[in-house]
């Protein structure tokens, strides 16, 4: 998919009425459970049938959900539907090897994202997410699932719970283990593990958790506690944001 194309006839509705984050983060002022600031809108692309826009720190990513469509794939007897997932990243997004991003995210996105929908909803048919990374500064994987979650709610997909992810940066050194939720490019380059973990908070139900790097059973429970506490944080943030889109969407309606 073109960007131009994705991009086409967008009518933002900003929801998370901050600041637009700096670029530069990572100065080490940030406590172990800060996230960077954070900045999402929703139907960002007219065409599409739910779309949503993120921006944490530095990172910039578009998502657009498409469907559900006739699955061609799909076996004669399938009761349930399926997800597909494809990630491009652009020209000008800073990402040193954007085709083992590109390869990267879909496996990480689709799993996450996959025990929050209704598969049963539509049989034999398929839900399109398409991913842009504009931007990369930092992690990038927690932020496309939370994006493409939004897109999914926006595109009326029913599910069980909206998805919020986060990353768990973690610096070993010999006397200490120090830890950065949300880890940004200079964590991220300083880091001796990671952890990603993705959920449905109102639930209690976590749908991915990843992890790279040697962890000690304490290390990997306080990686986890702040990772969920994390998703939490965002997880309220979307909440809040469908709210305001929706009341807004009611308002701008004419009078019957």
């Amino acid at each position: 998919m073109q960007y131009a194309s994705m991009l086409e006839g967008g009518t933002p509705v900003e929801f998370v009425r901050r600041p637009r984050p700096p670029r530069n983060e990572g100065n080490g002022k940030r406590k172990p459970n800060e996230l960077r600031p954070v900045f999402m809108s929703l139907g960002t692309v007219a065409k599409a049938a739910g779309s949503a826009y993120i921006e944490v720190g530095g990172s910039k990513l578009l998502c657009s959900v498409y469907g559900p469509r006739p699955d061609p794939k799909a076996d004669y007897v399938s009761e349930t539907g399926r997800l597909s997932c494809n990630v491009k990243v652009a020209p000008f997004a800073g990402v040193e090897v954007p085709a083992e991003l590109e390869k990267e995210l879909p496996l990480l996105v689709k799993p996450a994202l996959e025990p929050a929908v209704v598969l049963s909803r539509f049989p034999k048919s398929v839900v399109e997410i398409h991913i842009l990374v504009l931007e990369q500064e930092g992690d990038v994987v927690s932020a496309a699932i939370t994006c493409a979650s939004l897109a999914m709610a926006d595109a009326e997909i029913e599910m069980f719970d909206l998805v919020a992810a986060s990353s768990v940066a973690v610096h070993s050194r010999k006397s200490s283990t120090e830890m950065q939720v949300d880890p940004s490019s200079q964590d991220v380059a300083a880091q001796s593990g990671s952890m990603l973990a993705a959920m449905m908070p109102s639930r209690g139900e976590v749908t991915q958790l990843s992890h790279v790097g040697e962890w000690e059973p304490a290390q990997f429970e306080a990686a986890m506690e702040l990772g969920v506490a994390a998703c939490k944080q965002v997880h309220g943030l979307m909440r809040r944001g469908l709210i305001e889109a929706a009341e807004g969407s009611v308002q701008k309606q004419p009078p019957a």
